[in-house]
């Protein structure tokens, strides 16, 4: 239970960590102060790609890819005019999915599921225009429903 817990701690703080509202938009500009455009590539200090989206006229763009340091995919998704955007999915780093997020205009916006390392799901809940809605549940490992909460 300890494990479930600190799973779901850690995929909504890493959710919430890269998580924009429309008005906390990230800009990238390149050397000379201007506004980048381009494809953009971050890689960890051992060389291995961390990141990888497209930027114009600096904000992210389409799809989106995070990597762990050890080189498998953690996250994707889609931005929209530099905010998330539609399903985000994140995996274990043996490449299970262990979440799906929904956004609209970078707002929690939908169904969000997390499951554990087998793919068994553990939560599920919804979200309207970044706040909580519908009922919430939530099961144990062996499929079973013990709790449920409507917003």
């Amino acid at each position: 239970m300890k494990k479930l817990f600190t799973l779901l701690f850690m995929f909504f703080a890493l959710t919430a960590m890269a998580t924009t509202n429309g008005n906390d938009v990230k800009l990238f500009y390149d050397a000379n102060g201007n506004l980048y455009s381009g494809r953009y590539i971050t890689h960890y200090e051992n060389g291995t790609v961390q990141s990888e989206f497209n930027v114009i006229e600096g904000r992210i763009i389409g799809q989106a890819k995070f990597f762990y340091e050890s080189g498998e995919i953690m996250e994707s998704g889609n931005y929209t005019i530099g905010a998330k955007s539609g399903v985000w999915t994140k995996y274990s780093k043996t490449g299970t999915v262990i979440g799906k997020a929904s956004f609209k205009d970078g707002m929690k916006h939908g169904e969000w599921v997390i499951f554990d390392n087998a793919g068994n799901k553990l939560f599920e809940m919804h979200y309207t225009d970044g706040e909580r809605s519908g009922t919430w549940n939530q099961w144990d490992a062996s499929g079973n429903l013990v709790s449920s909460k409507t917003y």
